[in-house]
């Protein structure tokens, strides 16, 4: 059995060195942090990863650490772990609009500079977004795939591709409710697709290596369009947080939190599954 197994790496860190990689969502922000502030517990730590300059890349929870940043705690604890693993894995998030027949994107998409808005066929999904030939795929409410190819047809740079996402993707955020979604087959297309009020949005995946190098030149990626899967996840620490402002200093709360995974572990409390599961709660 691995140490990974009998224990996760985790560590007090101070937040202010926490650098995200995409924005938090307000709206979950801000009840994470009543939530927070009425219980005075954290759940589930978030999960980071060292950077080469001594600060940290959060590969998930950017609404705790916003929350945590909001109600002034100098420190979060959170779990460490070694991004270049190879089961760490990066993956990415569609989004459904379920109002997006008003908006008219095509239209918007069609306008934006530096993109060309080109008819595609479904089997072809597949292919321009594992090649990233595109920046995204529109699906239209009646089906219709529509590829916002690079113009000229060059391959940009990430940074370009991040300043396109952020138009396509503010010409309905916050103007359509919308669905993170994942597709193993883009020939089958969602039936909900046919609906006359709902589009779809489809996206390349980035890398590990694009999104580290984002983080160190300070890019945010657009919210919503990339998750980790993690091995090995901590859930369920139940922290109380009291320490974390009783205590006078980083050296005195760090022990704290020591010594309390400490007794959690010696009371048998910290079991490693192996096999996937679902959790029914949020």
């Amino acid at each position: 059995m691995s140490a990974s197994e009998l224990r996760p790496y985790l560590r007090l860190v101070p937040t202010a060195s926490i650098r995200f990689h995409e924005q938090p969502e307000p709206s979950r922000t801000s009840k994470l942090m009543e939530r927070i502030r009425q219980e005075a517990t954290l759940r589930n730590p978030p999960i980071v990863a060292s950077m080469s300059n001594g600060d940290y890349l959060l590969l998930d929870g950017a609404n705790r650490v916003t929350a945590f940043r909001d109600l002034k705690y100098a420190q979060i604890p959170v779990q460490i772990v070694d991004y270049a693993q190879e089961g760490i894995q990066l993956k990415g998030w569609h989004h459904l609009l379920l109002q997006g027949r008003a908006l008219n994107l095509r239209a918007q998409y069609a306008a934006l500079p530096g993109v060309a808005l080109i008819s595609v066929a479904h089997d072809q999904l597949m292919m321009l977004l594992e090649l990233r030939r595109v920046y995204a795929v529109l699906v239209d409410e009646s089906a219709a795939a529509w590829g916002l190819f690079p113009e000229p047809a060059h391959p940009p740079s990430i940074h370009q591709r991040i300043a396109v996402l952020n138009k396509v993707i503010g010409g309905y955020e916050g103007q359509s409710r919308l669905e993170r979604i994942k597709l193993a087959d883009y020939s089958k297309l969602p039936e909900v697709i046919q609906s006359v009020d709902h589009q779809l949005c489809l996206f390349p995946v980035l890398t590990k290596e694009e999104l580290l190098q984002l983080a160190t030149d300070g890019v945010l990626i657009p919210t919503g369009i990339s998750r980790h899967l993690i091995p090995g996840r901590a859930l369920g620490i139940n922290l109380p947080l009291g320490f974390l402002s009783k205590l006078p200093d980083d050296a005195s709360r760090q022990r704290h939190f020591e010594e309390h995974l400490l007794k959690v572990e010696m009371e048998g409390r910290i079991r490693f599954y192996e096999e996937s599961v679902f959790i029914m709660n949020e």
